[in-house]
């Protein structure tokens, strides 16, 4: 096994160690869910020691370190795991040849249960000692604590995205004027946004509600395109694309509707859906053929920007079977990161519409765009889309088949219909005292699932049948 090979196994042990803790502190030790990650990060687990005689994993600042290097930051995907280990005192997990399962268990049950408030990291040690887990060693390690962004050192991850995805949009709105005035683009700037957005808002997908509820009112099409790049890198990023590419496909995302942000005025121009062929006439083809071409022109004419970002920009109006207008001038293919652009695109318009918000409309964008499936969008495209986002987005209130009202939580790979949710309401309406989390996958003794959602609801009725009558 080479080296990186080894590195991608260590990330995968990790990913799977967050998720095995995370399932044991929702659900239950005999849980089905907590069984499957366990029984996922203990066969990763050999894997990896099956190379070496023993692992060690380090935390240093926001970064988890494996052999002198980072295997990503915790602001990347796994923060509040970090967080957490951090929080009980544990910078080092060392793991050795040897480990069976039983012990395994026994030490995510260790970690998942809180320590006292007043305990300290030595009594912390003493009752790892007691549980007599023999082949796992925690403890600290040395380094001191820097952060990459010390200016925003202080902030929450929630006021850390709001800032980069506002930083986003004055990027747009300044490239836009200074286009409009004959001036170069700030090519490092557009970097360090593209590399703000896929730390803090792509490897955290369950901050998405955010996008919907960051407004800057009359800059609407430069929070289109923001909105377009965060979709388009989790495309990307569920493709397993290497970090180094995504930072292309973001800077990508990021101009793709620069031929129209260099001349247009009209800000509605950039949140209207492209219309079919069959209703377009020859002065509307010409003209998008003229943006998106003169879009491509600018970005191949400009140093330091990918060409990914000018064929993206002349290809993502175009159809995936390449059916009316734009046509293709060259080859029979459409670029990947272009279809996705256009997916995306498509999505972020339909839910800025009126219709989205009111009842039912999740479901409605979702069976809009799965319809043109084919014809519009790549299917597995569009199938790898709605398995990040899902039909029902999180923060989506929605009512289940128990009459039930729940909050959509994250949502679920295996079945896009099945997210995790948290019940708030019985069926009589009352709000439940403790938070209840569901996973929508769960099925009953008759192996039929137990919840399951009949539609998604409007916030706006959810908000006035709360209020009391006049």
């Amino acid at each position: 096994m080479s080296q990186q090979e080894l590195r991608d196994k260590v990330k995968l042990l990790v990913s799977s160690l967050a998720r095995a803790v995370q399932m044991n502190r929702i659900y239950e030790d005999k849980h089905t869910l907590t069984k499957e990650a366990l029984d996922q990060l203990f066969m990763q687990l050999l894997q990896v020691l099956s190379e070496k005689v023993e692992l060690t994993i380090g935390i240093m600042g926001d970064e988890v370190i494996f052999e002198g290097g980072p295997v990503f930051t915790a602001q990347k995907r796994h923060e509040g795991f970090i967080e957490y280990l951090k929080s009980l005192g544990i910078k080092k997990i060392n793991f050795k040849s040897g480990i069976e399962k039983m012990e395994l268990f026994s030490f995510i049950q260790f970690i998942s249960k809180k320590p006292d408030i007043n305990e300290t990291p030595e009594d912390l040690q003493k009752r790892f000692r007691a549980a007599g887990i023999q082949h796992v060693a925690i403890g600290q390690i040395g380094g001191k604590v820097q952060t990459k962004r010390p200016e925003l050192k202080n902030l929450n991850l929630e006021k850390l995205v709001k800032h980069d995805y506002k930083e986003s949009v004055d990027f747009l709105t300044k490239t836009y004027k200074d286009l409009k005035n004959k001036e170069s683009m700030n090519l490092t700037s557009a970097r360090q946004i593209v590399d703000g957005l896929l730390n803090n808002i792509v490897k955290n997908n369950n901050l998405l509600p955010m996008l919907t509820s960051i407004k800057t009112h009359d800059e609407g099409m430069f929070e289109h395109g923001v909105n377009v790049t965060v979709f388009t890198m989790l495309q990307a990023e569920m493709l397993g694309l290497d970090d180094r590419l995504l930072v292309d496909v973001g800077m990508a995302s990021l101009l793709h509707d620069i031929g129209r942000l260099s001349e247009s005025d009209d800000q509605s121009a950039l949140t209207e859906l492209p219309t079919s062929g069959s209703n377009s006439t020859e002065d509307k083809e010409k003209i998008q053929l003229d943006k998106d071409l003169k879009g491509a022109k600018i970005l191949l004419q400009t140093e330091g920007i990918p060409v990914l970002a000018a064929i993206t920009a002349f290809e993502h109006n175009m159809r995936f079977d390449l059916k009316g207008p734009p046509r293709k001038i060259y080859g029979k293919h459409l670029n990947l990161v272009s279809m996705m652009i256009a997916i995306s695109d498509y999505y972020d318009i339909l839910r800025k519409k009126p219709e989205y918000y009111e009842e039912g409309g999740p479901e409605k964008a979702y069976d809009e765009m799965l319809a043109m499936s084919g014809t519009h969008f790549q299917p597995d495209l569009l199938q790898n889309f709605f398995s990040v986002i899902g039909v029902f987005p999180p923060g989506t209130l929605v009512e289940l088949d128990t009459g039930e009202t729940a909050l959509i939580i994250q949502g679920n790979i295996m079945d896009m219909k099945r997210p995790q949710i948290e019940i708030l309401y019985n069926k009589d309406g009352e709000k439940y005292e403790e938070p209840k989390i569901v996973n929508l996958i769960e099925k009953d003794k008759r192996g039929k699932f137990s919840r399951t959602i009949v539609k998604s609801i409007s916030v706006k009725k959810q908000l006035n049948e709360s209020l009391p009558p006049e």
